[in-house]
C-alpha cells in the first residue's frame, strides 16, 4: 500500500496549479523567471544534502533529484532535516515551550548568549537577537550609530548584507535604487583595496562593515593582512568594525570563523560586531544575532532597555535550535570534516577547471565556499542551468554573474562530493562547443 502522509505538505496541486496560484497571489515575475529554465520548478521532499523536486521537466518525467549544493548561503548547513535538530525543536515543542515574549526576560535567550559569547573571538560577548541576516545588519549599523554619534557607514562593491533599512544602503544600486534607498551617508569603496578605504574612512564615519568572503559579490579573497589594516584604520579613527559571517561563519570555511583565522590560518582579527543569521537556523527555525563588545552596550540602552527589540527575533524555540547547532558545528571533528570535503572539493574544482581552461578563468574560496568565474557573464549563468540539469543546484553570484557560488552543506561525504564533481564537470562539458 502505498504512503502517501506526505502529500499533506508535498504536491497538495500540481505544479501548474501551484505556478498559478504563486503568480495570481505571491509574485508573477518570480514565476515567469523559473519557467525559463525549462526545469522542474517548485521543491517537493527534501532531505539530507538533496531535494526533490515536485515534477519533472516536462509531465511525463520523473521529479528531478538535486544535490543542494546552493544550501540558501548557508541555511543548509547541516543539509535538511538534521535529525537532532529536528528532534530539539519536536522536544521543545512537546514540553509546551514557544517563541516566549519579547518584553520579558527569556531562559533560552540568556543560554544561547553565554554559548555565543564562549564560541566568538575574545572580548564579544554580548548578544541582540533578530530574525533575519539584514535585521542583525540594521541592528549592528544602528548601534554603531548610538556609540560613535556619527551617521557615515562604508561597504564594499559587490558586496551584499540584506534587503532591510541599513543593510539594503550598504548595497549595490541594482538592490537599491528602485526603492529610492541611496542615503548620502553611506558610501562604497572596492572590496581588499585598503587605499581606497584610506582615501575616504574618517572621523565622521561610524562604521565599516565587510563580508569576509563577499559571495554575492563572486567569493572574493582578499589578500593577506587586509583585515589586519582594517582593524587598525578602525582603531585610529575610532571608528565599528562590522564583520558580516551570516554565510561565511559557522565552520563554512573549516574555521568556526572566517574572520577569526578562517581565511589565513595565522590572522585572527577581533571585530567590534559580528552578525550572523542563515545559518543559526539549522534550516529549521529562522533566527539571527548580532554580537558585539560588551562597552557598546550602555551608548546603546542607557536606562532604556526596550530602546530597540524584536518580537519574534530570539524566540525561544529559535534558541533551543542554535544552541543545539552550536553544539554540533563547533566540534573540532565536525570543523576537520569540513576542512578535508573542503580541501577535496577544492582540488576537484580546480581540475575542471585545468580541463576548461578558455571557459573557466579562476576558481577560488575556503573549506565548502567556492568560487567558480567563467570567461563571461553569459557562460556563467549558461553554466549554472547546465550544471542544475546534470543535478547538483547552485546559483551564480548576484553582483558578478561570470562567477558561480558552490555551497555543499558542510555535512557531505566524500562520495557525494565525487559525485557532485563529477556532474558539475558533465555540467561545463556541455557548454564548451559555446567558445
Amino acid at each position: 500500500m502505498k504512503d502517501n502522509s506526505n502529500k499533506k505538505f508535498f504536491g497538495t496541486l500540481s505544479q501548474k496549479e501551484l505556478l498559478k496560484l504563486y503568480a495570481k497571489y505571491v509574485n508573477s515575475p518570480k514565476v515567469r523567471f523559473f519557467k525559463g529554465f525549462g526545469l522542474g520548478l517548485i521543491p517537493g521532499e527534501r532531505k539530507g544534502v538533496k531535494i526533490k523536486m515536485l515534477e519533472g521537466s516536462k509531465p511525463a518525467d520523473p521529479p528531478m533529484e538535486l544535490y543542494n549544493c546552493h544550501t540558501c548561503g548557508g541555511v543548509y548547513n547541516l543539509g535538511h532535516g538534521y535529525p537532532k535538530i529536528v528532534q530539539s525543536l519536536k522536544d521543545a515543542l512537546d514540553s509546551g515551550l514557544d517563541i516566549g515574549d519579547h518584553l520579558q526576560l527569556s531562559e533560552w535567550r540568556a543560554l544561547l548568549g553565554e554559548k555565543l559569547a564562549e564560541l566568538m573571538p575574545p572580548g564579544i560577548s554580548k548578544t541582540t537577537f533578530g530574525v533575519s541576516g539584514g535585521e542583525a545588519v540594521d541592528t549592528a549599523i544602528k548601534f554603531s550609530r548610538a556609540y560613535t554619534k556619527r551617521k557615515k557607514c562604508i561597504s564594499a562593491i559587490g558586496g551584499y548584507h540584506g534587503h532591510t533599512g541599513f543593510a539594503l544602503a550598504t548595497g549595490d544600486p541594482d538592490f537599491k535604487e528602485n526603492f529610492l534607498w541611496n542615503l548620502p551617508d553611506f558610501k562604497q569603496v572596492p572590496f581588499g583595496d585598503i587605499e581606497a578605504l584610506k582615501k575616504n574612512i574618517s572621523d565622521d564615519v561610524a562604521c565599516i562593515i565587510l563580508e569576509t568572503i563577499p559571495a554575492t559579490g563572486g567569493v572574493l579573497i582578499a589578500k593577506e593582512g587586509y583585515f589586519l589594516e582594517v582593524r587598525e584604520l578602525c582603531d585610529d579613527h575610532g571608528v565599528m568594525m562590522i564583520i558580516d559571517e551570516v554565510q561565511t561563519g559557522l565552520g563554512r570555511t573549516g574555521h568556526f570563523w572566517s574572520i577569526y583565522g578562517g581565511l589565513y590560518e595565522h590572522e585572527k582579527v577581533i571585530p567590534d560586531f559580528m552578525v550572523l543569521g542563515k545559518g543559526m537556523s539549522a534550516g529549521i527555525y529562522p533566527i539571527s544575532t548580532c554580537s558585539y563588545k560588551p562597552f557598546i552596550e550602555k551608548a546603546v540602552f542607557g536606562d532604556d532597555p526596550f530602546i530597540h527589540i524584536s518580537t519574534t527575533g530570539g524566540s525561544d524555540l529559535g534558541c533551543v535550535v542554535a544552541c543545539e547547532m552550536l553544539d554540533i558545528q563547533s566540534a573540532p571533528e565536525f570543523l576537520n570534516h569540513v576542512k578535508e570535503m573542503g580541501n577535496l572539493f577544492g582540488k576537484s574544482l580546480k581540475e575542471i577547471a585545468d580541463d576548461n581552461p578558455k571557459l573557466i578563468k579562476e576558481v577560488r574560496g575556503r573549506g565548502l565556499m567556492w568560487g567558480v568565474e567563467f570567461s563571461s557573464e553569459t557562460l556563467g549563468q549558461l553554466a549554472t542551468l547546465s550544471i542544475i540539469k546534470e543535478g547538483v543546484l547552485q546559483n551564480y553570484c548576484g553582483n558578478k554573474k561570470d562567477t558561480l557560488i558552490i555551497m555543499p552543506p558542510l555535512v557531505v561525504k566524500e562520495e557525494e562530493i565525487v559525485e557532485i564533481i563529477r556532474r558539475i564537470s558533465e555540467g561545463v562539458k556541455k557548454i564548451n562547443h559555446l567558445i
